[in-house]
């Protein structure tokens, strides 16, 4: 019959397959090398057998080997009843010898540690915060007051308003990226990665468009003149509470362009937290504190939001603000979820 060998480095050349006076299992035999593995894969006997005896049956001395790239590689001959376990990525792959062939008995995918960003440099300790108390679920968040006076002739026309430094993160519940039916009754958010550690940790609540604006999910499917359930006036100025708390309203497009604009050509860089981001211009020094997060993705360098906007044409788009090294407002689609930022009416000039 042929022989299957298993390619090992120099270090395991000497090593025995088994105790020959005794029937203990065998020694570890050495580290199993990356090309090894692509000719495990291109065995026949291998793609036979995948589906052979469970790990549970595997023997309990199996010796663990991690692959590697060897600058030396060499052969041994497996003996009846040898076992190997070797981890390559996020695979443990388990072998036997069998009939002196390694057979590949399963694929086991490894659950590692979660590692969280540091979310130490959040905020920027330079600016002075005022804060909120959601009376809903009592959550507090830090708020920054815009503030600029504009000459207009000889009149001084002064803009402002109160806006939440952190993503809003109220729900009555929780559901996750694979749920299809909602819940009108209730408000429901999900996490960055179905993970509630980034709800929490200042990525804030991720929202579907019509629950972001405080509408029934038909309204995701439907342009809001098209139904009577979707009875809401969006606009770039429109002030919509959505799921923003009482007295508080989604951050509309004029607040963000005012927000962001007079402040020079980096303007969105003086609004990125100096947490997450890896661009170095991030500087934050206007607190707004604004993590990635667009496409419920913390490393694609966006901080996208939801406006209280629709795009006309067929009523199946929305309109979002994204933000990273400038202010670009486009249109998407009403799919996904986005965060939401909350801006106070008490003090906004740019109510109507």
């Amino acid at each position: 019959m042929k022989k299957f060998f298993v390619l090992l480095t120099v270090a395991a050349l000497f090593v025995a397959c088994g105790d020959e006076s005794s029937s203990s299992a065998p020694d570890p035999i050495g580290e199993i090398s990356s090309s090894s593995n692509e000719e495990f894969g291109s065995s026949s006997s291998v793609a036979e057998k995948n589906s052979s005896s469970s790990v549970s049956g595997m023997n309990s001395s199996s010796s663990v080997v991690e692959s590697s790239s060897s600058s030396a590689i060499l052969f041994k001959q497996c003996e009846e009843g040898d076992t190997v376990i070797s981890e390559m990525g996020l695979n443990v792959f388990y072998y036997r010898c069998h009939d002196n062939e390694w057979v590949l008995d399963s694929t086991v995918n490894v659950v590692k540690p979660k590692v969280y960003p540091n979310m130490d440099s959040v905020f920027n300790p330079a600016v002075t915060y005022g804060s909120f108390k959601d009376p809903r679920d009592g959550k507090v968040y830090k708020t920054v007051q815009y503030y600029m006076e504009v000459q207009s002739g000889n009149t001084t026309v002064i803009d402002s308003f109160t806006v939440m430094t952190q993503n809003l993160n109220y729900a009555d519940t929780i559901i996750d990226s694979t749920t299809t039916v909602f819940d009108d009754s209730k408000v429901e958010k999900r996490c960055y990665n179905d993970d509630p550690w980034y709800c929490d940790n200042y990525f804030g609540g991720l929202y579907t468009w019509s629950e972001a604006l405080g509408l029934p999910k038909v309204c995701d499917s439907v342009g809001v003149a098209d139904n009577s359930k979707c009875n809401v006036k969006l606009g770039d100025d429109a002030k919509v509470q959505g799921v923003c708390p009482e007295g508080w309203h989604v951050m509309n497009e004029t607040e963000w362009k005012h927000f962001a604009l007079p402040r020079g050509i980096d303007a969105s860089y003086t609004m990125l937290s100096r947490a997450v981001w890896e661009n170095e211009k991030k500087t934050n020094s206007s607190g707004m504190s604004l993590l990635p997060n667009g496409d419920e993705n913390p490393s694609n360098g966006l901080a996208t939001f939801w406006l209280p906007e629709e795009k006309a044409d067929d009523g199946l788009g929305a309109i979002i603000v994204n933000i990273s090294s400038s202010l670009i407002i486009s249109p998407t689609y009403k799919k996904g979820a986005l965060p939401v930022r909350c801006v106070m009416d008490e003090g906004d000039t740019f109510i109507q």
